[in-house]
């Protein structure tokens, strides 16, 4: 939230309609309107930013190990994409280490770097960046399910953002269980946890965005205790299916990331997007979900 002007959205899913692989305008291009703050939050699943250090102990010991070169070709394709977004506040997923998410805020120009290790064996983590300043940066990858095994994988998160006007922008964000472990069963547990965060925080005053990379589609059984009583939103679900994939396997595609408000918050929507170009599919496998938010 570096820029301000006396704006405020125009009809709400007006600016929804971006065409497949164009990238979402800057954000000093204000609607009309009345005084606010334009935010962007961005959630991208960046594949397997894996550094040049072999783990040798759980959790993480079946990272894939990159070359020094590797590293930084993988540090600079992510970069770029997240320079050409320009967002406030980022949500990552596939993030290896917390230097790893310090480098890309250090080059990317974001003040605030968060990891905290999870549980997946593979090493790959949930990350946040942000130029707003964080008051609290909350992990749940302690809690556990009815059998006592890690909840999240590869962790939930709060990041606790303060807003210029003194109030709080909460994101949750996690990376549920994929397809290749789990039949629907894990994620929507964990989609009933997110939304639960969610809604706490929600309560507690909150302005809040809930999401990442859910690893199933908006309407899936999977996802319903976060989407299915409407009580949540996915403002991305109203772009056309060829612009909303965020995940690309060969000729298969799927929306499997998501960024979610409170259906009362709909109005505070700008725009929701999918950013593509040959930049993110040089970087990984997943699109980044782009998020404009007004708050007043």
């Amino acid at each position: 939230m570096r820029r301000s002007a006396r704006t405020r959205p125009a009809a709400v899913l007006a600016a929804l309609a971006l065409a497949p692989g164009c990238a979402p305008p800057p954000l000093d291009a204000a609607p009309p309107g009345t005084a606010g703050e334009r935010v962007r939050i961005v959630s991208w699943n960046v594949h397997d930013l894996f550094d040049d250090v072999d783990r040798l102990e759980p959790p993480g010991a079946l990272d894939t190990v990159a070359t020094a070169d590797e590293v930084e070709a993988k540090l600079a394709r992510v970069t770029a994409v997240l320079a050409r977004l320009d967002a406030d506040l980022v949500l990552l997923q596939e993030v290896e280490t917390a230097a790893l998410a310090g480098a890309l805020a250090a080059r990317a120009g974001y003040a605030e770097a968060r990891l905290v290790e999870g549980n997946d064996p593979r090493g790959i983590d949930v990350a946040v960046l942000s130029r707003l300043p964080l008051r609290a940066y909350v992990s749940h990858r302690d809690e556990r399910d009815a059998s006592g095994r890690p909840l999240f994988p590869r962790d939930c998160v709060e990041a606790h953002a303060a807003l210029p006007d003194g109030g709080t922008l909460a994101l949750v964000g996690s990376h549920l269980s994929s397809a290749l472990s789990d039949d629907g069963t894990r994620r929507a547990e964990q989609a009933a946890r997110l939304r639960e965060v969610a809604d706490g925080l929600l309560r507690a005053g909150a302005r809040v965005v809930a999401g990442g990379d859910l690893n199933d589609e908006a309407g899936s059984t999977a996802l319903a205790p976060l989407l299915g009583d409407g009580g949540w939103i996915d403002p991305a679900a109203a772009l056309p299916p060829e612009a909303r994939w965020t995940w690309s396997g060969g000729a298969a595609r799927a929306a499997l990331d998501h960024l979610a408000i409170p259906r009362a918050d709909a109005g505070s929507v700008v725009q929701a997007a999918i950013a593509g170009g040959p930049d993110v599919q040089a970087a990984s496998d997943h699109r980044p979900v782009v998020l404009d938010l007004w708050l007043q």
